[in-house]
């Protein structure tokens, strides 16, 4: 479970990855991985450099992905 602390990473990690991929020199593969540094970097420095912030940027990370592909394939879906 991802402490309350963390949640405003999520949406920060979605205006990160809107704006890598409407950069169009950066691929789609290379977003995930820019969005997992991003995530890990943006948690331990806010709430130190320890291997639960770590985690927990890991976690963030996750959820801002599976929200994303959540909302994308049910607004997006082919009937």
């Amino acid at each position: 479970m991802l402490p309350d602390e963390y949640y405003y990473i999520v949406p920060a990690l979605w205006f990160v990855g809107y704006a890598c991929k409407r950069t169009p020199y950066i691929p789609d593969w290379l977003i995930i991985w820019i969005l997992f540094c991003f995530g890990i970097i943006a948690s331990c420095s806010i709430f130190g450099w320890n291997f639960r912030s770590v985690i927990n940027g890991i976690i963030a990370v996750g959820i801002s992905v599976l929200s994303h592909q959540m909302v994308k394939q049910t607004a997006c879906r082919k009937d």
